[in-house]
């Protein structure tokens, strides 16, 4: 694998304005747990300015969280040539109608006549789009810096001369689906009234998951304390959710394949607590400022640690072999992960969440 560099080459040019801007465009591609880390950056953004037009352009499979919150004036699509898929992606045809559509949306949206446009993906077609919007004042994502994403989401707000933003957890007033959320888990066996605890069982790779084993053994000590459990995801967790069914029973909520991802954040806002592989399911509650303890693996955890008081975060930064970043573990016991007992990310999940 070929190393990255340890800083990215970005350009900006600060709003130096006495007024304040009239119209911002947040960029942001692709990945769900990328996207939600930007959240609570873009909220302090929007109190900064709340007479501003503040649009948010993504992709179709980001759609539905940002659509979850209505904090934004106006969202865009990047559509041909960015849908995911399992292969195809890279060839030719795709690399030619993301290009075609990135100038097309850039033409599109010059007419908005944008003060500023803070590109938080910075790569060949967000830059595209931010050249053609003719907006003067821009910044752009530094990639490769050893910083949390987050961080480096301030520090392209900053940059843009908005020195006041820094990460605002209290997404509440934003959330348009809260009383959908509460239906959801109402008709999924939650009486409303006993905690709810989100055990993310979602790593995708073995060097990103901490066991069945463990997450049954940690739910068995949340629901000795009368928690309620939950597990929710896309389709493909409906196996992590019946080995937990299998210890839990009655007391774990199962929504696996059962939700949109637009109903994802007002589910959220119920729960007390989250213990999470990673993945774009805990970034979603970090942003929300739900307690979680993170159990990150081989993620390079200088990334991926986003901090705050309401998250502890579990990585293999401390081992020589840490921060891997590799599918399969060089030991063959994905040790940086294995020697946390369920013991202790129940002590250290009680303690965030303020117990």
């Amino acid at each position: 694998m070929k190393p990255l560099p340890e800083k990215d080459n970005t350009s900006f040019v600060k709003w130096d304005q006495a007024e304040s801007p009239a119209k911002i465009l947040i960029i942001r591609l692709h990945a769900i747990g990328d996207a939600a880390i930007t959240l609570p950056a873009c909220r302090s953004l929007r109190e900064s300015f709340p007479s501003a037009v503040i649009d948010y352009l993504t992709t179709d499979n980001v759609k539905g969280l940002i659509s979850a919150f209505n904090m934004f004036d106006h969202l865009y699509l990047l559509e041909s040539g960015f849908e995911l898929s399992e292969t195809g992606y890279d060839n030719a045809g795709k690399k030619l109608a993301r290009l075609s559509s990135a100038a097309q949306m850039g033409m599109e949206l010059r007419k908005n006549k944008y003060d500023a446009v803070i590109d938080l993906q910075n790569s060949k077609y967000s830059s595209i789009v931010r050249r053609l919007s003719g907006a003067e004042c821009y910044s752009g994502f530094d990639r490769y810096s050893s910083k949390p994403h987050s961080q480096r989401v301030i520090d392209s707000m900053h940059k843009a001369g908005f020195e006041q933003v820094e990460n605002n957890f209290d997404l509440q007033e934003f959330e348009n689906i809260d009383a959908n959320g509460k239906k959801i888990l109402m008709n999924n066996g939650w009486d409303g009234k006993r905690k709810i605890i989100v055990l993310n069982p979602a790593g995708a790779y073995e060097t990103r998951m901490w066991g069945d084993e463990n997450y049954s053994a940690l739910g068995r000590l949340l629901v000795r304390e009368g928690n309620m459990l939950m597990i929710m995801g896309l389709g493909k967790m409906k196996s992590r959710a019946d080995v937990l069914k299998k210890v839990i029973g009655e007391n774990l909520i199962d929504m696996c394949g059962r939700t949109y991802l637009a109903d994802v954040p007002g589910i959220l806002r119920h729960i007390s607590g989250i213990v999470s592989d990673d993945s774009g399911l805990f970034h979603i509650a970090w942003a929300m400022g739900k307690p979680g303890v993170l159990l990150l693996g081989a993620t390079r955890s200088d990334w991926a640690c986003q901090g705050g008081n309401h998250a502890i975060c579990l990585n293999s930064g401390d081992l020589e072999c840490g921060n891997c970043m590799l599918e399969k573990c060089k030991w063959g016991d994905v040790r940086c992960l294995k020697r946390y007992s369920p013991e202790m990310v129940y002590e250290m999940l009680w303690k965030v969440m303020g117990n």
